[in-house]
């Protein structure tokens, strides 16, 4: 049972094109109805919602309450673990808003706010993994973030930016397909080698994308790992190989679906660990975390073993 006096809902008003924003006032008026007297915060800038999850977390709140898209879920595991709690100590619950809404897929009932409003009270709270990526930035610095759902490489990163400059007007779904398809436009194939678990499963593979995958589906509803779990202590890696723009769009289809693993030019694996390194410096395997583009390869996904609880996770996906 979500105890409100320990719960803090941090708020993202930019959410969902800036709809969430709209009417504050009657937005925490229903939160407060639903939920009790819970601390409500409100993002203000990017990055704002990690500040106050870690914030939160060091003045003893065990339950937080992410209101927003992907990237704010991101966020605020970030600070979450930035606080540095004992494993399975905070919870996370999920009130969906924003474009792309691919981590609310893991859950039982969060189809929109008013049903999570609803579930979340009395929703079982089971421990779940994270991923942890280190990567290298833009200009050249070393660099590490969490994530709850799913980091990548390649062209995912690119579109991944491309996506972040639309105006999303179309929706999740929409907006990342045309956005794949103006990065496969100009998309050329990065020759990588892939280390999982201290063995080399890959040499020289030329890749559109390789995932690192703690839940499922990314993109705005691509299943890229279809048996991926959450609280299993492994990541689920998959690579695919550079095909051109033509078989970019022959694999989309079964991508959405998870019908592409057992495909030639799908290569999957699964760790505690993975390594990509590209060989060749003139070709950048853009980085993806959560939704968010931060960096480029070499880049290394870890699995962080029952890190946070959750609250609602389908048990199919424990």
């Amino acid at each position: 049972m979500l105890d409100p006096t320990a719960t803090t809902v941090i708020l993202n008003p930019a959410a969902a094109g800036g709809r969430v924003g709209r009417d504050l006032s009657a937005l925490r008026r229903k939160i407060r109805d639903r939920l009790g007297p819970v601390d409500i915060q409100e993002t203000r800038h990017p990055g704002h919602a990690t500040e106050l999850a870690e914030a939160a977390v060091r003045s003893g709140r065990t339950e937080l309450l992410s209101l927003g898209g992907d990237g704010t879920h991101n966020e605020v595991v970030c600070g979450i673990m930035a606080a540095d709690p004992a494993p399975a100590t905070v919870t996370l619950g999920i009130l969906p808003a924003g474009t792309g809404g691919d981590f609310r897929r893991n859950l039982a009932h969060a189809a929109d706010l008013d049903q999570a409003l609803t579930h979340v009270v009395t929703a079982d709270a089971l421990p779940i993994d994270l991923g942890h990526c280190h990567f290298v930035t833009d200009d050249g610095r070393d660099a590490s973030r969490y994530f709850v759902n799913m980091a990548s490489c390649g062209v995912s990163g690119l579109v991944c930016r491309i996506a972040n400059r639309s105006s999303k007007r179309l929706g999740g779904r929409a907006t990342f397909f045309l956005a794949s398809l103006r990065g496969m436009w100009s998309w050329k194939g990065c020759p990588v080698r892939v280390t999982v678990d201290d063995r080399v499963v890959a040499d020289d593979l030329s890749i559109t994308t390789l995932v690192g995958a703690n839940g499922r589906w990314a993109g705005g509803g691509m299943m890229f790992a279809p048996d991926a779990r959450l609280g299993d202590g492994l990541l689920d890696f998959m690579a695919m190989e550079d095909r051109g723009l033509a078989g970019a769009l022959a694999i989309s289809g079964p991508l959405y679906k998870g019908r592409h693993v057992g495909r030639p030019d799908v290569h999957t694996w699964r760790g505690r660990q993975a390594l990509v390194e590209p060989l060749d410096p003139s070709r950048h395997a853009w980085v993806e975390i959560d939704g968010e583009a931060p960096g480029r390869a070499p880049v290394r996904f870890e699995v962080v073993p029952a890190a946070i609880r959750l609250r609602d996770l389908r048990p199919e996906l424990a």
